[in-house]
């Protein structure tokens, strides 16, 4: 390999790197939608992007957290992953902490939002119905699978992670 190729190659890295923006270390406030009556709380999630089994971080990952009602899709946080694979911490919306003190709360007492995770040379990762709970930090792991040019190879893989959580 010529010499001076490599060196534009590892200069140009160089120049990606120290353009790149990374996510700020302080919460995320939610820009879509303040809190409604019915979710006067607030939560907080942060998303760990790994390749397959953890391998490695996934850095510059693009997440988005939405929720879907009536098949539209609204967009309430986004971020990118910082070198160790984590996003900022995300504030979103939780219905208030004192339901979860009731035995059998008539509501329920958290929130479910969708994750949408998209890195460059990765399947696109979809994790549905991820609980919110109001005062409490969630962690999310998402495990991306490398893009492989086979047939079924561009599909996202979709997680659904609804539990009917119980006191």
């Amino acid at each position: 390999m010529d010499k001076e190729l490599f060196k534009q190659y590892i200069d140009q890295m160089r120049a990606m790197k120290a353009s790149a923006s990374l996510p700020e270390e302080t919460p995320t406030p939610r820009t879509e939608a303040e809190n409604s009556p019915d979710m006067p709380g607030t939560g907080r999630l942060i998303v760990n992007v790994t390749s397959i089994r953890g391998l490695y971080p996934v850095s510059m990952a693009e997440v988005t957290v939405f929720t879907e009602k009536d098949g539209q899709e609204k967009v309430i946080a986004r971020a990118l992953t910082d070198t160790s694979g984590k996003t900022p911490t995300l504030e979103l919306a939780a219905p208030s902490g004192e339901l979860s003190e009731a035995p059998d709360p008539s509501e329920r007492p958290y929130a479910y939002y969708n994750i949408r995770t998209i890195a460059d040379g990765f399947l696109d990762n979809i994790n549905l119905n991820v609980a919110v709970f109001d005062g409490v930090t969630s962690v999310q792991s998402v495990s991306l699978q490398p893009r492989t040019t086979g047939v079924d190879g561009n599909r996202p893989i979709v997680i659904d992670e609804y539990e009917n959580y119980t006191l």
